[in-house]
């Protein structure tokens, strides 16, 4: 089964500066599972991205 990731952007919009220092410091923060997240995301999308053009791969001398 896969992981969830309940966290977005809302949940980081307005605060301050300092309080994102601190939650960078702690592993267990949101920031984090936040960058996880987006780690993630651009991993699947790029492994799907090469599924796909790997599936429609078209002949370079179709046939006539």
């Amino acid at each position: 089964m896969s992981k969830s990731y309940h966290v977005t952007r809302k949940d980081l919009k307005g605060l301050s500066k300092r309080e994102l220092d601190e939650m960078a410091e702690d592993k267990d923060s949101l920031l984090n599972e936040y960058a996880e997240k987006s780690s993630v995301k651009r991993e699947v999308k790029k492994k799907r991205k090469e599924e796909k053009d790997k599936n429609n791969d078209t002949p370079t001398n179709p046939i006539s």
